[in-house]
């Protein structure tokens, strides 16, 4: 998107960012794709989808088509490169994984406010522009991770991946708001990527259920406490169900005829059946 814009200082850092963004995230998807054991075909369809995915489908909601990934060839082109170099290259490590979250982080920040942006621009509302934001930044990790059968991690991890996007996503907008464009874009990914690092090694996580777990004691006592005082309920017997009857023997019936003189007429026997079955 800031590819009209790369010969000023802050629409070219924002291009190459953009492309450094699509790079990692192809990387990310080939490795996914090396553990998973695909063929090249499998690694370039999964690294086009780790770097792109998110843009696309924010492009496609907010009515801007054809997507900026698919007019402009660097960002095939970067991904596939990506695919490339995890097609090549097994990265592994403790360093690898710092490596991979850091740059994570950086590209939180960048395309949480580029996609802001772009929402802007679009004339969606605020809440909408971060929605927006939030979906770019995380939206081609979650698709990757629905195409090998995994819960996206971002529901599950409790890693600081989406806190990270709001925050920058509020920023930029707050930003624009002022009149303050360009300083507001490299201020609010600063903002997001700083978070997101900081998160990481200050250990902070986003909060589960269990944070609950203290609303949860109280009204559980207070149930409890309720239900002392109040007086015990009645047993009340349940009706009993109609039991099946169980049908007459000849016998029963010629019992039931025998006081009948003469020949039995069809209304006598239909009312000795009734009796024999305990209707009557």
């Amino acid at each position: 998107m800031y590819f009209d814009n790369v010969l000023t200082a802050v629409g070219f850092s924002f291009a190459v960012m953009d492309l450094i963004g699509v790079f990692l995230n192809a990387l990310m998807g080939g490795l996914v794709a090396r553990r998973m054991r695909f063929d090249a075909v499998g690694f370039m369809l999964i690294s086009i989808i780790s770097g792109m995915a998110g843009g696309m489908i924010r492009d496609a909601l907010i009515g801007s088509t054809p997507a900026s990934a698919l007019q402009n060839p660097w960002y095939i082109g970067t991904a596939l490169v990506g695919s490339l170099v995890a097609f090549a290259l097994p990265i592994e490590g403790r360093a690898w994984e710092l490596f991979r979250f850091h740059g994570d982080m950086v590209i939180v920040g960048v395309w949480a406010v580029t996609g802001t942006v772009t929402a802007l621009r679009a004339d969606v509302t605020w809440f909408g522009c971060i929605l927006m934001g939030v979906l770019t930044a995380t939206g081609g990790m979650v698709i990757r991770e629905m195409m090998i059968g995994q819960i996206p991690s971002i529901l599950v991890d409790r890693q600081w991946y989406v806190v990270p996007a709001i925050v920058a996503s509020i920023s930029v907008q707050l930003f624009y708001d002022l009149g303050w464009q360009s300083v507001g874009l490299a201020v609010s990914a600063l903002v997001g990527v700083g978070l997101g690092v900081a998160a990481y090694w200050f250990n902070w996580s986003v909060p589960g259920v269990e944070a609950l777990a203290p609303v949860d004691r109280y009204f559980t006592s207070v149930k409890h406490r309720v239900g002392e005082k109040l007086p015990p309920v009645a047993s009340r017997r349940r009706p009993a169900t109609p039991t099946m009857i169980s049908a007459p023997t000849r016998k029963d019936v010629r019992d039931e005829l025998a006081s009948v003189d003469g020949e039995v007429t069809h209304d006598e026997f239909v009312a000795a059946l009734y009796r024999a079955y305990g209707l009557k």
